[in-house]
């Protein structure tokens, strides 16, 4: 017997949705994050004794990834949204 879940399943019952469906809450606020880390680390990253050039490299690249994955998921949202219209 197969146990997996459809996905008309879990869109007919809330209890297994998640709150954010689509990803763009998830994804923009990581992107935010690595970039407030990428400023604190470029106006503080001395003062705190960290490797400023490895992690700013770190912290650009995490916010460089958020963008084309948010531009992702917000292509998804507007596809599922103009199909349910």
């Amino acid at each position: 017997m197969d146990a997996r879940l459809t996905i008309e399943q879990i869109e007919a019952d809330p209890a297994l949705r998640s709150r954010d469906d689509d990803g763009v809450a998830a994804i923009a606020t990581g992107t935010v994050l690595w970039i407030f880390a990428l400023v604190a680390v470029l106006v503080w990253g001395s003062a705190w004794g960290v490797d400023t050039e490895r992690w700013t490299l770190v912290c650009a690249i995490g916010a460089l990834l958020g963008i084309p994955g948010l531009a992702l998921v917000l292509g998804r949202r507007h596809r599922r949204r103009s199909r349910q219209s």
